[in-house]
């Protein structure tokens, strides 16, 4: 785990440099092999590109690793993004101790209150502490309290979280992934800086006006 970051670090420090944009280095990701699935051959997606992939006649399903993923809700209970088609959603990769991902929060409260009616659900992947270790219940929801969080927070499992790093070939937080009603990738949004937060609105009020 250390040494995957510190071998990431050099590069992401220059993406970080280079594009402006804010973001947390070292999400709780291992050096396991990284699932490729769910990126169609040429597509943008490398960790300076903040992504909507919405001039692409046909759009790439989700990588099965995160599509399929248990996603454990703060009840204990489990659900997959899989099983969740129908519905519009923004898979929003964060960390309590992430300045950007704190940054980033209220737009995804002012999003997910605009279009909730319209089956839009901001689903945030919580990743651990900053040694990698499973926040608590409580820490979470005091957290969200504080926040004045109005979506859904899960903890997101280590294989999800290398799935998501594989398709946006960024490890660190905030990350998203829009997904449409489909079950398709239809955007890929790192870091929190004003130009990718307004990127990521511009493309979720597209894809939700979608029938």
């Amino acid at each position: 785990m250390r040494a995957f970051i510190y071998k990431s670090f050099i590069f992401t420090a220059v993406v970080v440099v280079a594009l402006q944009f804010g973001g947390c280095s070292g999400s709780n990701n291992s050096n396991a092999t990284a699932p490729t699935n769910g990126v169609p051959a040429g597509a943008n997606t490398n960790a300076g590109a903040n992504t909507s992939l919405s001039n692409s006649s046909t759009y790439p399903p989700l990588a099965l690793a995160v599509a399929n993923g248990d996603l454990e809700n703060l009840d204990g209970s489990k659900f997959k993004v899989a099983d969740r088609k129908g519905e519009v959603l923004l898979l929003n990769m964060w960390g309590v101790w992430c300045g950007p991902c704190r940054n980033e929060m209220p737009h995804l409260v002012e999003m997910q209150d605009k279009l909730r009616d319209q089956g839009f659900r901001v689903i945030g992947l919580n990743v651990g502490d900053e040694d990698h270790k499973p926040e608590s219940t409580e820490k979470i929801n005091k957290f969200a309290a504080e926040m004045k969080l109005n979506y859904e927070l899960v903890r997101a499992p280590e294989d999800v979280q290398v799935g998501m790093v594989a398709v946006t070939k960024f490890d660190g937080v905030p990350q998203s992934l829009l997904i449409d009603r489909s079950g398709r990738l239809r955007g890929v949004f790192l870091g929190g800086s004003p130009n990718t937060i307004t990127k990521m609105r511009e493309t979720v009020d597209k894809v939700v006006a979608e029938q």
